[in-house]
């Protein structure tokens, strides 16, 4: 009999093609959010964006980091949280020296669905 829930280790996802983040939310087959987990490297910054119709949480989880929109950078330490609205230009920033580790949430998951089907639609069993 089949377990009623799904399991995936960071050791079994793949970086996303050109990326340091892992994909959780397709392999998983969530339905209603999509999330990552972000390996910030030192001196990195993310792309500058926005969401026509999802909102997302950062979860900064270890690491010194910055969330940024065009009008400020936020310095964040672990377990710091931020919640940006859909339509809100924002990336992040590690201008420290170690990597930090974000936890990235957004719902709903059409958006992302539509932008990845493979990464972020159901598992492809």
């Amino acid at each position: 009999m089949e377990p009623p829930y799904r399991y995936v280790s960071w050791e079994g996802l793949k970086d996303y093609p050109g990326e340091t983040s892992r994909i959780y939310s397709g392999p998983l087959g969530c339905e209603n959010f999509a999330f990552i987990i972000n390996r910030q490297l030192p001196g990195d910054s993310g792309v500058m964006h926005a969401h026509d119709e999802a909102e997302e949480v950062y979860v900064l989880l270890s690491g010194q980091a910055s969330f940024v929109t065009e009008d400020e950078s936020v310095p964040m330490v672990p377990h710091d949280a931020v919640r940006v609205p859909k339509g809100v230009q924002h990336t992040t920033r590690n201008s420290s020296d170690e990597d930090a580790m974000w936890l990235v949430i957004g719902a709903p998951a059409d958006e992302f669905i539509a932008w990845d089907p493979i990464a972020y639609g159901p598992p492809q069993d």
